[in-house]
Order: C-alpha cells, then structure tokens, then sequence
C-alpha cells in the first residue's frame, strides 16, 4: 500500500471517528440529525463581518456592527481560507446547490430573465434540473426543506424555468426567481431591501414551527439581499448609523452617506439573524442546529453602485476579480456542544465542498457515484476538530473561470483563470497569457496574500504544473462564452518602504 492511500485512508477514518463524535449524545442514545441552515449573504466582503474586520472593531463604532454574526463566530469556528465558486451570483449559487464548478452546468455569470440575454452570454437559462442538488438529498433523506429571498438560479417566462420547489424543496418564498404566486413581497415598494431580511426570516420561522409539529428536522437556504444593489434602509435603521456619517453627510450635501446605507442594511440583516437564533433557542433546537453564515462573492464596486461601500479586509480585488478579495469571503460554521467554540481554522474550503459537507455533518450517506462526479469534496472534519488542531488538507484543487469584463481600477482586474493548490494560487488567461503565481498563507507580512509579488517566473516549475493543470481543466468543461478581449490590468501598488532602522532617519 503506498504512503499516499496510507494517508488517504487515514483521513477518511479521522473524518468517520470525528462524524460519530459529533452525532453522538452524552447520554449514550442514537442523536438525530441535526437542522441545518445556510444564511447566505449578497456581495459581503471578507472585512463585513466584525470578527473579521478591520482596525477599530467594535470599540470605535466606525465598522459595521453585526453582533449576532459574531456570537455564531465566537461559540463556533471562523474559516479564513473559504472561497466561492465564482465571483457574482448565479454561478456561486449554482456550486453550492450542486457540488460543481458551476461552468459544469452552463452557468458563467448572472443569470437573466430575458433568454436572449442569456443566449448573448452563451449560458443556459436555468439551473439543469437533472442535476443532484443539497437540497434533493435533504428532502429524500426525510428533512422538511424551505427556501426563502434570493434564488438567482433561473427566472425566464419563455422558455419557464422551473420553480425552486423543483429542486428538492418543500417550500419556497423568493426573488428572482420564476414563481410568480410565491415571490418575497414587492420588490417596487418602498423600503423593500430594508424589510426582506425580516420577510425572509419570518417564512423561515414558520418552517421551523411546521417542522416541529411534523417531528422533523428542517433544512433552509436564507439568502439574503443584503447587501445587493438597490439598497434601501428604514429610517431606524438608518438611525443606527448617524453618528458616523453625520460629518460626511454634510460636507457633500447628502442627506445619508453610503456608508450609512450600506451598514444600516447589514445591520439589520444581522438582528434578523438574532431573532432567528433567539427563536431556536425557545424552542429547544438551538443546540440541534447545524448553522453557517457566509456570502455569495466579494463586495460590489463602488462604480457600478455608489453605495457599495463593503470591504475585502487584507484582499486584493473585489466582486467580479479573481483576486482573492473577489471570492474570498466569511464563512462561519456554529453547531452548539459539536462544534468547539472559539476555533479559527485555516483550512482551504470551497462552495463547491458544502453539499458532501452538509450531507455528512447530517450523517447523509451520497452513493459512491454522486461522491465521485462532484468537484468538491467533504470538509467536516474542518468544523469538527478539537481546538487548536492542525487545518484539513484538501485532496482536490480549486478552480475559477471569469469571462467577462472587470469593472473598476485597473488594479482589481484579474486574469481570466484560477487554481489554487494547497499555498499555491495561479492565475492566467485563456490564451496561455499574463501569467501570475503567488503563495498564500495563514499569516504572512511579505505582501504575498496581498497577491502583490508576483513569483512566477522564480518558481518556474510550479508556474509550469499548474498552468497545464488549468489548460487541462478548461477542456473538460462544456463549451462556454468566449473570453473577453484581454484586460492586461495593473500591477503597480504602492507600498511604503519598509524602514531598516530608526538609525536610518525613518523613525516616526
């Protein structure tokens, strides 16, 4: 047996052992399956949550306030090292649905309700219904299953697509989607975005009561709007924030500035996740719930919408970019007495690792076939360590396709492909071009996770491996749009010296 199946097999019967730990009751009797809930956030960047953000949080009130974010963090485990599946919308959500980098299933950018906008793009209209969803297992497995806000995975009236109750879904409530008779209020109405938080946990908690009542455990996809463009706060939400815009506001003649808007809407998507925890614990099945908190893609760019003011933290890039601040976001995983509180894992996981994780964190065997034509693989035993263990090492690579134009500072402006590889990430563009390597680590104060230094031709050899890994993934996807005209971006970013010494005049 060669050291490499030795070091498989090992892996496999830690996760196994982890598995039965976290499914087992102290008082010795067989534990249920747990609930699980995917809360799903829109364009929030890795620096829009307060356990992953930036300088001041929370003592000088400049950053977005999201305290019952961070009580999930705080009894559960902080990922760094999560990543999307794509950069904008539909595709991500397709991989989280499916297990498969979403160009696998036809689906490149946002999807469109016009088919010819879709035709345009080369992608399909609707999420293919032939393929195995996280959902379908869920329902077959006995969960009662509710999806509720965004869809974003088909919405054409000709040819129909389907509704998300197609997917293996018992009850939906959404947007963009094509389920006219089950659509999440109106949209046109004044102050929509800044109630559609609360209209999506308030189908969320009548799941949660039917399910109850049935003797079932549920599972739910919450994916919010927030923080999507058009943004429109209350005026007590707005209130949470005048303090820290009041000078801007007025120094530009504005009534709110968009830094008020944007936190406002974060904000209160964030109590509405309190409410939504505070009613699992008064119905006993806090405990019993499998939660994750992460977003969709990196943050919007302020020139396609001018209160996208959402942060990428330490990250090079932004909604759209393959740099890591373009799919790099939170991901937060909270599962009372089975997940140990207080852990920051740096484990390398991707949204295409959430269905084979959510189906065995549930104890939901998937056949061998399924297992085997997935893309992603199964992360539990990144959730399920004991503190202070070592990270999961991943068996698979991650890869990215972006096609289209980059808005914004030539600086954001990415190749065309990705992978990363263990510490390793590649980019370059379809034509064999613009070839850039960095090495990114947990904890690095070279410049490197800032994907500044580019280590490509130093290190030949790994340049050489894994542009032919991705010229061989590109042809086994299915035919997609062509590749936009190259956009060389930038590569100048300026840094401040360091200072050798404060003999050197450098000195503050």
């Amino acid at each position: 047996m060669s050291q490499h199946t030795i070091s498989c097999v090992a892996t496999v019967l830690a996760s196994l052992a982890l598995l039965s730990g976290a499914l087992a009751r102290q008082d010795g009797q067989e534990a249920k399956p747990p609930n699980v809930i995917l809360m799903l956030a829109d364009d929030w960047g890795y620096g829009d949550v307060g356990v992953y953000g930036g300088p001041g949080y929370p003592s000088s009130g400049t950053l977005v306030r999201t305290p019952n974010i961070d009580t999930l963090a705080r009894e559960g485990v902080i990922f760094t090292d999560y990543h999307t599946a794509n950069p904008v919308c539909s595709p991500s959500r397709a991989a989280l649905m499916t297990g498969l980098f979403p160009a696998r299933v036809g689906i490149h950018t946002a999807l469109n309700s016009d088919p010819k906008a879709n035709a345009r793009s080369d992608q399909v209209n609707f999420l293919n219904l032939s393929v195995p969803t996280v959902t379908e297992h869920f329902q077959k497995a006995g969960y009662l299953v509710g999806h509720y806000g965004k869809w974003h995975l088909g919405g054409t009236k000709k040819p129909p697509a389907p509704p998300p109750t197609a997917y293996g879904i018992d009850s939906a409530v959404t947007f963009n989607s094509n389920d006219p008779d089950h659509q999440l209020g109106n949209e046109s109405a004044p102050y929509w975005a800044g109630i559609s938080s609360t209209l999506i946990v308030d189908n969320a908690l009548k799941l949660i009561a039917e399910a109850k009542a049935q003797g079932k455990p549920f599972y739910l996809n919450l994916w919010f709007h927030i923080a999507h463009a058009k943004l429109d706060p209350t005026l007590e939400q707005l209130s949470a924030y005048e303090p820290e815009c009041a000078a801007s506001a007025l120094a530009t003649n504005q009534t709110y500035c968009p830094q008020q808007i944007y936190w406002a809407s974060q904000t209160d998507t964030d109590s509405q996740i309190g409410r939504l925890m505070a009613a699992l614990k008064a119905q006993g099945l806090y405990n019993d719930t499998f939660s994750v908190f992460t977003s969709d893609n990196g943050p919007e760019d302020v020139m396609a919408y001018h209160n996208a003011q959402g942060t990428t933290g330490p990250w090079r890039g932004r909604k759209r970019s393959l740099y890591e601040g373009g799919h790099r976001v939170p991901f937060i995983g909270h599962w009372p007495d089975r997940i140990a509180a207080g852990r920051v894992d740096h484990s390398i996981i991707g949204g295409v690792d959430w269905l084979p994780t959510a189906a065995n964190m549930a104890g939901i065997p998937l056949d061998d076939a399924i297992i085997a034509g997935l893309d992603g693989e199964d992360m539990s035993a990144a959730f399920l360590s004991a503190k202070g263990s070592a990270s999961q090492a991943r068996e698979k690579m991650l890869f990215w396709e972006w096609r289209f134009a980059v808005p914004g500072h030539c600086w954001n402006q990415a190749p065309h492909l990705a992978v990363r590889n263990g510490t390793w990430k590649f980019l370059m563009n379809a034509d064999g071009t613009r070839h850039e390597l960095y090495r990114l680590q947990a904890a690095d104060s070279s410049g490197q996770n800032f994907e500044l230094q580019n280590l490509a031709t130093l290190y030949s050899d790994v340049t050489s491996a894994l542009s032919s890994e991705l010229s061989a993934w590109l042809k086994t996807l299915p035919k997609g749009p062509a590749f936009a005209a190259r956009n060389f971006g930038c590569g100048t970013f300026p840094m401040p010296a360091a200072c050798p010494s404060a003999a050197s005049g450098c000195s503050p």
